[in-house]
């Protein structure tokens, strides 16, 4: 259940819907330090993992309160980038690989959510009734999808080309 709550909240992050600037919608200068640190971390996927959690580092910092509800909609808006790059990204892989490469992608992708929803509902077992449980959750799905986004970046742009 409550991971289904998470897999809503994302979606609805990277809708239509969501583009009218809603709480878990990232602001311009979170896309604008989002896109500026890829940047600057090139190719090097090391460099680009330093990435993760900076959107949430800025929203946070902005935060009036420091309330666990703040917390889950600056990791939200977070993720909502890192899924628009796992988008573009398979887009990417799906133009321009073979029937193979495109069943692999497929399985990878469905054996990739199954273990992010798994693994970051540990929180909600852990501490169901607690407040930092979503905080936790959410953390972890962010960093798991972003590990994800820039796995599959690093397939899409083989070697810079």
């Amino acid at each position: 259940m409550i991971i289904r709550c998470l897999v809503l909240i994302a979606f609805l992050c990277s809708s239509g819907v969501a583009a009218a600037q809603g709480p878990n919608t990232p602001r311009p200068e979170e896309i604008k330090e989002f896109h500026e640190c890829l940047r600057k971390g090139g190719l090097v996927f090391n460099d680009r993992v330093q990435c993760i959690g900076k959107v949430f580092e800025h929203c946070a910092m902005k935060l009036q309160d420091q309330t666990s509800m703040g917390m889950r909609e600056c990791y939200s808006r977070e993720t909502a980038l890192w899924e628009k790059m796992i988008l573009n990204s398979e887009k990417e892989l799906r133009r321009n690989e073979n029937k193979p490469t495109k069943t692999a992608l497929v399985e990878a992708g469905r054996n990739w959510k199954a273990f992010r929803n798994n693994t970051c509902n540990i929180p909600y077992a852990m501490n169901p009734k607690g407040t930092l449980a979503p905080v936790l959750g959410m953390e972890c799905y962010n960093r798991l999808t972003a590990l994800w986004a820039l796995q599959l970046s690093e397939f899409a742009t083989p070697l810079g080309n």
